[in-house]
């Protein structure tokens, strides 16, 4: 097996965790077993390992001597960075889609298609897809910037985010992202670039708004969680 081969299964093994965080399988604070998930991928331990180095560099997991790899809690200290550095990376992303469409007329019929899939999935009760489709609805936005920094800066933050929302999120909010990310399209294909930053900046503070940081709700959660 040679370097090129590892960098892929270690790159797979990522996107299996991050599935699984959007997916909300996997919980704040769980446990990963390298040799159980080297059994499940039918890999071995040392690629697993790799793998979970490079989510604890991204700040996904964690890791503890004799205890191992742990998927991260999110403070609300760490939840108010997360969305604040999101906000930085996607007004980018935002400011040069809407500038390659101003001068290529963008075809945005995927992104739109993405969006119907969200309410779908939202209407259907399907919550695990519909939060996966609305996560991969910011990372398509992304590679239509076509920049690697800003697509690698954000691809960990998603799943940070949603991690966040495990533990604070008001499971009574009425909130949908779909209706705020079909007005970004808009926005975007009016070639406005600072309305359509500004939306993308309101989004991205109602979905920091949802979050609940009430100590009652948390330890609920807790409870839960570590059952």
């Amino acid at each position: 097996m040679n370097k090129k081969d590892l960098f892929t299964l270690e790159d797979n093994i990522v996107n299996f965790i991050f599935d699984a965080i959007f997916t909300k399988n996997l919980q704040p604070g769980t446990k990963l077993s390298e040799s159980v998930l080297a059994k499940e991928l039918n890999t071995s331990r040392d690629v697993v390992r790799k793998a979970f180095s490079k989510l604890q560099t991204m700040g996904i997991l964690s890791y503890k001597r004799n205890q191992g790899f742990n998927v991260v809690w999110i403070s609300e200290e760490n939840a108010k960075d997360i969305f604040e550095t999101r906000k930085i990376i996607e007004s980018g992303i935002v400011e040069i889609v809407t500038k390659r469409h101003l001068k290529e007329n963008l075809d945005l019929s995927a992104l739109l298609e993405n969006i119907d899939t969200e309410e779908y999935l939202k209407l259907s009760h399907r919550n695990g897809e519909y939060v996966k489709s609305s996560c991969d609805f910011h990372l398509n936005l992304a590679a239509l910037s076509q920049n690697e920094f800003l697509i690698n800066a954000l691809k960990p933050l998603i799943p940070l985010s949603i991690l966040a929302a495990l533990i604070y999120e008001d499971e009574n909010t009425e909130f949908s992202s779909y209706d705020e990310h079909r007005v970004l399209i808009e926005t975007i294909k009016s070639n406005n670039i600072t309305n359509a930053k500004n939306v993308m900046l309101e989004h991205l503070d109602h979905c920091f708004d949802v979050l609940d940081f009430d100590l009652d709700t948390i330890n609920k959660k807790n409870k839960f969680l570590f059952c």
